[in-house]
């Protein structure tokens, strides 16, 4: 290789490099300019995850998983304490059912999938408005098993996988629906 074509291969490279500059700056650019906002981010004193999420009152969920779904819910919304009043209430119910997917000669399964639905809305407190509905669900394989704990073990397992899921799906959509709202 001669000295002038190393020399241009260096000179095509930093001209790559330039280009995906070129290319890159106005979408960081405008992608700043835009508003936009990281969600868990702190941003001064206020952020969504905080301040936002504490104005909501999470409402009773029956059953025993919809117990154990609050519970994860005011664990995420609630970073301080429950607040002394709200804004907003967040309802919602869970409904869960189970597919057989892998089925021998003999009829039995040995693998199953757990469905939980959770459809829940965001409500004005002061208006009885509903403010934004949406629907949660999980999809959550396990094993089938032949003895009675391991088999019990396993659904229970796969209904907190799914509920763990589930809450974590409403905490991001309440919190970028408030975040729209301020």
């Amino acid at each position: 290789m001669s000295s002038s074509e190393h020399h241009n291969g260096k000179a095509s490279v930093r001209r790559r490099g330039l280009l995906a500059l070129a290319v890159l700056a106005p979408a960081v650019l405008a992608t700043a300019a835009c508003g936009f906002q990281p969600m868990y981010g702190n941003l001064g004193t206020n952020s969504i995850g905080t301040a936002q999420l504490q104005q909501v009152d999470i409402g009773v969920i029956p059953d025993r998983y919809g117990q154990k779904l609050r519970n994860l819910l005011i664990d995420r919304f609630y970073a301080d304490g429950r607040p002394a009043a709200t804004l907003y209430r967040l309802e919602t119910t869970l409904t869960a059912s189970e597919q057989k997917l892998s089925i021998q000669k003999d009829a039995t399964a040995t693998r199953a999938q757990l469905v939980v639905l959770a459809p829940y809305r965001l409500i004005d407190a002061t208006t009885g408005k509903i403010l934004f509905q949406a629907n949660a669900r999980s999809f959550i394989s396990y094993n089938v098993l032949e003895q009675q704990y391991g088999a019990l073990a396993a659904v229970e397992n796969a209904y907190d996988r799914a509920i763990l899921e589930i809450s974590n799906e409403m905490t991001i959509r309440v919190a970028a629906e408030l975040g729209r709202k301020t």
